[in-house]
């Protein structure tokens, strides 16, 4: 697990490697929350791990931020951009000012981050 902390933490949206949670070491799952006004980049974490010799199985994020017009969402101390992918009924569960916070894969798609959001499950309020 060392490796895979190394090769994540060169990347500048990185938290310190104690920040980073070894959540299954059978399957080299690890959890972090990335710096604070620091945008993300699913592409550069996958080229680290690669070079580390390890590769990802699946993402998985969650953001916070406002919904746009054109149904993305916008992370405000960042200004980065998510398309969302999926109908979750966003709009219903945001705040006034349009704020949300959506969980789902993590992807790129035509060079954009992408969040592939989940259905809300039965009986659970969820993004």
């Amino acid at each position: 697990m060392y490796g895979i902390k190394t090769a994540v933490r060169r990347l500048e949206f990185a938290p310190e490697s104690r920040e980073m949670e070894v959540a299954d070491i059978a399957t080299g799952r690890f959890v972090f929350r990335p710096r604070p006004n620091k945008p993300v980049s699913l592409a550069k974490l996958q080229k680290e791990i690669k070079n580390a010799g390890y590769e990802i199985a699946g993402t998985r994020i969650e953001v916070a931020g406002a919904l746009t017009g054109d149904g993305r969402l916008r992370v405000p101390d960042t200004g980065q951009v998510f398309r969302l992918e999926g109908d979750a009924g966003l709009r219903g569960k945001a705040s006034p000012d349009g704020q949300v916070t959506v969980t789902g894969v993590w992807a790129t798609k035509d060079g954009e981050e992408v969040v592939r959001l989940e259905a809300p499950s039965a009986g659970k309020d969820r993004p």
